[in-house]
Order: C-alpha cells, then sequence, then structure tokens
C-alpha cells in the first residue's frame, strides 16, 4: 500500500497563514461593529413636550400633539429654529426626514409642514429665526385616540468630509422618541 504523501513545509505555512488571517478579520470585524453600536445607538433618547431637539441644521421643540377627529387629523404643533448661517429649504436634511409617526407599530407617510403664521407650506427657514410650525398627519379612518410615538432623526455635519475635503451634512442617526397620547380638539 502506498502512503499519503505528507504536506511540504510551505503548503503548511499557506495554510496556517490563511487561518490566521480568517481569525484576524472575524476579531476586527466584530470590533467594529461594537464600536458602530456605540457610534449610532438604536433606541433614542425620550422627549418631551418644551425642550429642544437637536436635529443638526435645527433646533425643534414640540409643544403639543392634538388630535382633530373631524379632519382625520393628527397635528404636532413645534417651534423650529435654523441653526445654520443661511437659509435652509432642506429643514429636516437633505434627503428630507421628517419626524416619523407611528400608529399602532405601523409608521405612517412623512406629514405636512405648515407655518402657523400664515397657514401654508414651509418653504425655507431663515437663519435663526424661530417659527411656529404644525405637523400634520392623516390618521387612518378608523383610528381612536391612543398612545403615539413619534421618530425625530439627527443630520450629522462634518466640517472636512472624507471625500471632496469641505463641510458637508452626512448620514443620519436617531436623535429623540416622543411617546405620547394626543389631546382631541372638537
Amino acid at each position: 500500500m502506498s502512503e499519503a504523501p505528507t504536506p511540504t513545509l510551505l503548503r503548511r505555512l499557506w495554510l496556517r497563514a490563511l487561518a490566521t488571517a480568517g481569525v484576524t478579520a472575524a476579531v476586527l470585524l466584530s470590533w467594529w461593529w461594537k464600536v458602530e453600536d456605540a457610534r449610532t445607538p438604536e433606541d433614542a433618547p425620550a422627549a418631551a413636550f418644551g425642550a429642544a431637539l437637536d436635529l443638526g441644521r435645527t433646533a425643534f421643540t414640540p409643544v403639543a400633539l392634538d388630535w382633530h377627529p373631524a379632519e382625520g387629523k393628527l397635528v404636532l404643533s413645534a417651534l423650529i429654529e435654523n441653526r445654520t448661517g443661511e437659509t435652509q429649504v432642506a429643514v429636516f436634511g437633505g434627503p428630507p426626514h421628517p419626524p416619523e409617526l407611528v400608529l399602532d407599530g405601523v409608521p405612517q407617510e412623512p406629514p405636512q409642514v405648515i407655518l402657523r403664521r400664515d397657514d401654508e407650506p414651509l418653504q425655507d427657514l431663515q437663519p435663526r429665526l424661530s417659527e411656529e410650525i404644525a405637523l400634520v398627519w392623516p390618521a387612518p379612518p378608523d383610528w381612536q385616540p391612543a398612545p403615539v410615538r413619534i421618530d425625530f432623526d439627527r443630520q450629522a455635519f462634518k466640517l472636512r468630509d472624507n471625500l471632496y475635503g469641505q463641510s458637508s451634512w452626512l448620514g443620519f442617526s436617531p436623535a429623540a422618541r416622543l411617546t405620547a397620547t394626543p389631546g382631541i380638539v372638537p
């Protein structure tokens, strides 16, 4: 009977190098995932009425949440202030990330953003000028007042990004979560 050939020294070294590279890659990947989880937490802190939220470009202060049963709409009244030095068309970032209403675990369509002073849609926001706004969501026809959740996202600003070497607005991360029962407006 013939014996199986013994692996050469070069082959053994090659196999050990591949195994070492695989273990190193797995350790580095798990370390990176832990770093990413620490940078962008999945659970956003709780928000409260009257407390300003940092959304990156804007400071957003929720004031009241109302249910208008005759119109079938949920309305979040708020104050918003442009914190940049220029007029902002993308008030909730670009691409837009307006606050997200969640009813019974189901995210709803984006709200219509209305200026309170003239009841017109918000087009742009001047620097350091606080405005009263209303975020209006149509509610499902059979919806009854119950606790709702509103999620807010913050857009990150980097003074010198890695791609172009200039200041830029980058990705989004959870900023806050407001849970409240709307007041009924007759």
